[in-house]
């Protein structure tokens, strides 16, 4: 086994190849080595999320970046006090970028993917920009030095309700790495200035072989009800849902697939929504193979969206 991801309704006892455990909850904060991120859960029990490697674990401290790594891989995550002020939060978002890649760079690792959990994910700042468009500018900075062709990290970026930013990253000593796009959409950083004014750098899906077991592995980045680089279905639940599943069903075969998990988040879910959407999402993935989760998308017509993880061996060749 190289990397393993798998939800549970109990904390693992022994914890010693753990790389992370992820909680569900309303607040953002770390505490006894379990990470939270500000998600709501629809789920009657607690569910958590837990990363497990083959290799024995080890923690440190770089700058304001807690770090779990193991030989081959590594979980860095950082958690940033929300600022009033737009060039703040920019500074604060740069400079964890920054410290990403130097500490990966350090490990001589690559960085497959990032995850991003930001307050009011869509409220305008004086200067008419969004906490969306303050990642996607602060990222830019940053990949301008790091990256002369487009083999961006996979990425998911949600809107939550703290006042607190959330941003982790998995990097893996690995072979192989492939950035992959989606036939169906438009890449991001190519989008149209009259969708985003800011480029929005990542890469659709992020594929790897693990250096010693050899196997591969895939990260799909958050993807949701977009065609080219249109939303589709604006404000349907029931039509987005097919959509984005048709993007994600892009990348890799979920039927008869025990490796995927995913997680799936929706913005404005009503009660009377749950009974389908959790029957569809059962039949889609399998009951304990999913977590649906409340939380905000980057455009305020999607209200749905998909992201994974997955072996190889299920990957669809685009």
């Amino acid at each position: 086994m190289s990397i393993k991801i798998f939800f549970t309704n109990e904390i693992p006892k022994e914890r010693e190849d753990i790389l992370s455990i992820m909680k569900f909850s309303e607040s953002v904060g770390r505490h006894s080595g379990i990470l939270s991120n500000g998600l709501m859960q629809y789920c009657e029990k607690d569910i958590f999320e837990v990363w497990q490697t083959s290799q024995p674990i080890i923690s440190e401290k770089s700058n304001n970046i807690h770090i779990t790594k193991s030989k081959n891989y590594l979980f860095g995550s950082t958690i940033l006090d929300l600022e009033k002020s737009f060039e703040d939060n920019k500074s604060k978002i740069i400079q964890s970028y920054k410290d990403f890649f130097s500490i990966s760079e350090k490990n001589q690792m690559k960085i497959i993917k990032i995850w991003h959990y930001l307050p009011q994910l869509l409220e305008k700042y004086d200067n008419g920009k969004t906490n969306y468009s303050l990642l996607c500018e602060s990222r830019e900075v940053v990949y301008k030095k790091y990256f002369e062709n487009f083999s961006y990290p996979a990425a998911t970026a949600i809107g939550i309700g703290q006042n607190k930013i959330l941003i982790y990253f998995l990097a893996a000593l690995c072979n192989k790495y492939e950035a992959i796009e989606n036939k169906r959409q438009v890449s991001s950083y190519k989008y149209p200035q009259d969708i985003f004014r800011e480029k929005p750098m990542f890469s659709r899906a992020a594929s790897f072989f693990d250096i010693d077991d050899k196997k591969e592995k895939i990260f799909i980045s958050g993807t949701a009800s977009i065609k080219g680089y249109k939303s589709m279905h604006s404000l349907n639940l029931n039509a987005q849902f097919d959509e984005a599943l048709r993007n994600y069903e892009t990348f890799i075969r979920v039927e008869n697939n025990k490796t995927n998990i995913s997680r799936v988040y929706v913005s404005k879910l009503q009660n009377k929504d749950l009974p389908w959407i959790k029957g569809k999402l059962d039949a889609t993935f399998g009951s304990n193979q999913y977590i649906l989760l409340k939380g905000d998308i980057c455009r305020e017509e999607l209200l749905i969206e998909f992201e994974g993880f997955s072996d190889g061996k299920y990957k669809i060749s685009n």
